[in-house]
């Protein structure tokens, strides 16, 4: 018995790891999450905390370890290679995008869109692409530059409640499937600088001039994420029940807004002058290699999950009856 719950325990640990790659752009931890078969008991899990504080805890433990492990590895690999292929990397991420679509489409209606349906898809469209265009209009004419707010916090009082709904939004849309929280922060230009705070050169734990600020940006960061699951988390699994159809119109267009908003926003947009034509054939690259990878591991879970449902059915005597 033991043995099996250690077994279990590494399972969930390795799932939770899957769950990490959530912290790259475009990389949707919701989509991950049912790719590795993990969403619902997730979902289900932390809605349990209240009651259950304890037990819940105990599962998500190995999770979140599994989670964190990964993401600090891969937010230092992201720093690393940022300086050198940042158009590359954004290509990735915007093909991870595009290949986590199926995850939406598997939750509409079939059949021909109604007007609303469109209409919803639109707002969501021009809303996440109109994130990404302000950012850049922003720092372009306004001279509103979030890297340089963050490294002066003290200086800027408004970093703080806007950390906070970062790690508001961050929470809100991982429990949504086919949206990345740090998708949202990168379109609306706060990724890099949050990524700041812990990674490179200037983090609080090379600058540590940064330390006081840092600890205090980070417990702001960290309330906005636990205050984001515990509120979306519910309201989800009610919105999704009574306006199933409406919320997922509205999450495509903004997925798909996000893909225009992923190449063109304050954090990437002043680099396009100095990069080489080969960085864009490789970006092209990229993009493809991500988009088909996460649209095959999407599809070939649908079908497994599919099959599971049908073998349940068969082997159910109340289906059989």
């Amino acid at each position: 018995m033991i043995a099996m719950k250690a077994k279990d325990w590494f399972i969930d640990f390795g799932k939770g790891a899957a769950l990490g790659t959530g912290v790259l752009p475009g990389v949707s931890v919701g989509t991950v999450g049912i790719i590795v078969g993990i969403y619902d008991k997730l979902l289900k899990t932390i809605n349990d905390l209240r009651k259950h504080f304890g037990k819940a805890f105990l599962t998500l433990l190995p999770i979140a370890l599994g989670c964190i492990i990964v993401a600090i590895f891969l937010l230092w690999g992201y720093d690393k290679v940022k300086p050198y292929a940042g158009f590359e990397i954004i290509a990735l991420f915007a093909g991870a995008i595009i290949g986590g679509l199926p995850v939406i489409f598997y939750e509409l209606k079939s059949g021909k869109p109604t007007k609303g349906d469109i209409l919803r898809v639109i707002v969501g469209f021009i809303v996440a692409a109109g994130i990404g265009v302000l950012s850049v209009v922003a720092k372009t004419y306004w001279g509103f530059d979030l890297s340089g707010a963050f490294l002066n916090p003290n200086q800027n009082w408004w970093v703080y409640p806007v950390t906070f709904v970062v790690g508001f939004v961050a929470a809100v849309a991982c429990i949504i499937p086919g949206i990345s929280g740090s998708m949202v922060l990168f379109i609306c230009g706060l990724y890099d600088p949050v990524v700041g705070l812990y990674i490179g050169s200037d983090s609080m734990f090379k600058n540590h001039d940064r330390v006081a600020t840092g600890l205090i940006l980070t417990l702001v960061l960290l309330v906005g994420v636990v205050i984001g699951l515990f509120v979306i988390s519910k309201a989800m699994t009610k919105l999704m029940e009574k306006h199933h159809q409406g919320t997922f119109t509205v999450v495509l267009g903004f997925v798909l807004g996000s893909v225009v908003s992923m190449f063109v926003n304050n954090q990437i947009w002043d680099t396009y002058a100095s990069t080489a034509w080969w960085h864009y054939v490789l970006g092209a690259v990229a993009f493809l290699a991500a988009a088909l990878l996460l649209l095959f591991l999407i599809i070939r879970a649908h079908k497994k999950a599919q099959e599971t449902d049908i073998n349940e059915a068969v082997s159910d005597p109340k289906v059989s009856d």
